[in-house]
């Protein structure tokens, strides 16, 4: 297979300091309202790109509740590896929002590896995603470990969405073409409900690739909101 080789230089979208709405749990960092701290090497909190919206805020009074989705994730050593996308799909295959993607591909590296993630790229139509949303979705590659994603139950603009089923997707290139694909449903209504996903394997031979993502689950919780005490964000570069 041909190589795809990365330039030393990328997209200006690469350079900017991520807050996203979606908390990712286990990560050992804190945010307010207006600053971000970094990991434990950082001395002192920075100051976000932009300011945060009413888009990139915890859930209003109008919206359901709050889905979790969760996942068990084991970064694989090497190169074309270890890109992730995460997001919301109606009963209907149409896009909703995006709670996380992988910042090289969210900020245009599928330009120099086009096979990164693209069935979330082509359901979200990412490459005319604007710069808030691109802002509140991408961050650099996760830790190994339990990863857990918040959703609020609205749309990529921030409106609250109708209670109903609701497709949650799971993306990961495991090796260059080779992906993994988790699909879960989840109910949001009046009561609580949990789901978990199935996997495809992208083409069949990926399955022989080592365990990248795995144990995919969703809940949702009717009326719950997202406390600001948990909100945290990741600046690490990637």
């Amino acid at each position: 297979m041909e190589s795809v080789m990365e330039g030393p230089s990328m997209s200006n979208r690469t350079s900017r300091l991520i807050v996203p709405i979606i908390v990712i749990s286990g990560v050992a960092v804190t945010a307010s309202a207006t600053y971000v701290q970094q990991l434990p090497d950082a001395q002192r909190p920075v100051e976000p790109a932009a300011p945060l919206s009413t888009a990139t805020l915890a859930p209003t009074e109008e919206s359901l509740g709050l889905v979790r989705v969760s996942y068990q994730l084991t970064r694989v050593p090497g190169h074309a590896r270890n890109q992730v996308a995460v997001w919301i799909e109606d009963d209907r295959g149409n896009y909703v929002r995006t709670l996380f993607a992988t910042s090289f591909t969210a900020n245009g590296g599928y330009d120099r590896r086009p096979e990164s993630l693209p069935l979330w790229r082509r359901t979200s139509g990412w490459e005319s995603a604007s710069d808030e949303e691109i802002r509140s979705a991408s961050r650099p590659a996760q830790n190994s470990g339990p990863q857990t994603l918040y959703w609020d139950g609205t749309d990529r603009t921030g409106a609250p969405m109708r209670p109903g089923r609701y497709v949650y997707r799971v993306e990961a290139n495991v090796l260059w073409e080779k992906r993994v694909l988790f699909t879960g449903t989840i109910e949001l209504g009046d009561e609580p409900t949990t789901s978990v996903a199935d996997v495809a394997y992208l083409p069949e031979a990926a399955r022989d690739e080592p365990v990248m993502v795995a144990d995919v689950r969703a809940s949702f919780t009717p009326d719950e909101p997202l406390s600001p005490d948990d909100v945290t964000t990741w600046t690490r570069g990637s």
